[in-house]
């Protein structure tokens, strides 16, 4: 059975899609947030109904699996219900106000009430890696319509046929819900024009990007260079460091060390939240750790990556890893590159060597990490300083350990969006209080959160109304 085929949108279909999607959003914000409410949840309703058939496409794409597919439709599916919750209370909306003072000395002071608006359409570009919660019905999506924006995504290529159907099910949710036509469409492209196309279009109020450092970089420069500027909100490379200090180090190296590993190779690497990194300072412990981290590492099988592209620059980016870290341990099982596997790679290096390559302080997506060893206190506070924004830090803390602590947590926060006490970073809860975000180059804007309810924060502007009658 041939494979469908999911040729690129034409540039007329890109306006054609933003179009409607203008007209609809005249529309569509104004309808009642029970309405829109009531749109999210058919949405989810949707995905739990068709759960086998969307999870077993996905799997066929993106050789992820089927228990760690389950568990994130499941999630998609809450996520949408927490925005649903969201549309039809209103909380969006922010209200404040403040009361006139038409008798104040020597002025009166006006009565001002202000509440947020949606911006307008919005374009979604999603990630490779999350098929379901980071793509077409993700948060983007689900947070952009929950607040009164109308949503144009891009489908990812690495998964095309997910996000067709994904799309038949939002556009059934609309049906079944009177969702003006243009409220949600899709789009094919994997050729770079079609993004380009999308953020350069008059229609365009924001868009909200998950990918690469290089994509990132790129289409948030066509952003910025439009004649009307829009935000443009990326989530892109991040190297997550571990700082694991000598009381923790002495107190449980081993079991810090599988923990590590098991991060390091869980779905293949492939998370935004993977530690690309772990910084301690040499000891007597160092050797216990490493012990344990080669071991874990040797014993790890070599698992099957998204597609043979991000298989092949995973291995070309350990190879550059070589010229200034030395590889300590490596899967024993030879990988099969007919199923895209790749193994785990662990490498060591000094600090000086890992600040001389610029190559060693960019994110390599898969399943490998680097352990930097440095001599002192003061060596690990300088590297720490020489950190690019990441998305997570993570502090691992022992008896002793507190007054390195002190000088340390100020400067992993200006440099991450979520620090971790005794714990690793993959997997994010999309909850009130989630922040998954960071300074560049992690995300574009680290005040926003791609994941978790306020991420419709990203979709919204606050008006002022000035000196009219109370509501």
């Amino acid at each position: 059975m041939a494979k469908p085929s999911f040729p690129d949108a034409s540039s007329e279909q890109v306006s054609s899609a933003l179009r409607a999607a203008e007209k609809a959003f005249s529309v569509y914000r104004q309808l009642p947030g029970e309405r829109r409410a009531r749109f999210l949840e058919a949405i989810a309703d949707g995905l739990e109904r068709d759960a086998e058939k969307i999870i077993e496409l996905a799997n066929s794409e993106t050789s992820l699996g089927l228990p760690r597919l389950q568990v994130e439709l499941q999630r998609t599916a809450e996520q949408g219900r927490l925005f649903a919750e969201l549309a039809r209370t209103g909380a969006w909306l922010e209200p404040r106000s403040d009361e006139a003072e038409p008798e104040r000395k020597p002025l009166p002071k006006p009565g001002l009430r202000s509440h947020n608006i949606p911006l307008g359409p919005v374009v979604v570009m999603g990630a490779c890696n999350f098929p379901l919660a980071i793509s077409v019905v993700g948060t983007d999506t689900m947070s952009a319509l929950a607040v009164g924006c109308t949503v144009v995504v891009k489908a990812h290529h690495g998964h095309p046929a997910t996000c067709e159907k994904l799309s038949t099910l939002i556009h059934e949710a609309a049906k079944e819900t009177d969702m003006p036509d243009g409220a949600f469409s899709l789009l094919h492209g994997e050729s770079h024009r079609v993004g380009r196309e999308l953020v350069q279009n008059p229609s365009t109020k924001a868009v909200a990007f998950t990918g690469s450092l290089k994509g990132g970089k790129a289409l948030a420069t066509v952003a910025a260079n439009r004649p009307e500027p829009i935000p443009f909100y990326a989530e892109m490379g991040s190297l997550n460091p571990l700082f694991v200090l000598p009381g923790a180090l002495r107190e449980r190296s081993e079991e810090i060390a599988t923990g590590y590993v098991a991060a390091v190779t869980l779905s293949a690497g492939q998370m935004c939240t993977k530690p690309g990194m772990l910084v301690t300072i040499e000891g007597p412990s160092l050797e216990r750790f490493l012990k344990q981290s080669v071991l874990v590492t040797r014993e790890s099988s070599p698992v099957a990556m998204l597609n043979a592209g991000i298989r092949d620059n995973f291995e070309a980016n350990v190879e550059r890893f070589t010229k200034s870290a030395k590889l300590i341990a490596a899967s024993e099982q030879a990988p099969n590159s007919s199923a895209n596997e790749a193994s785990c790679q662990l490498f060591v290096t000094d600090a000086s060597d890992f600040l001389g390559d610029p190559n060693l302080q960019t994110e390599a997506f898969g399943p490998s990490s680097i352990i930097v060893r440095v001599k002192d206190e003061k060596a690990l506070l300088k590297l720490a300083n020489s950190l690019e924004g990441t998305l997570t830090a993570s502090l691992h803390v022992g008896e002793g350990d507190c007054a390195i602590v002190d000088k340390l947590l100020p400067i992993l926060e200006s440099k991450a969006g979520r620090v971790l006490w005794n714990g690793f970073p993959p997997g994010v809860v999309p909850t009130h209080a989630t922040h998954h975000g960071g300074p560049w180059p992690a995300t574009t804007d680290s005040r926003h959160t791609s994941i978790g309810i306020f991420g419709y924060r990203r979709f919204v502007r606050p008006i002022c109304r000035q000196g009219f009658p109370s509501p």
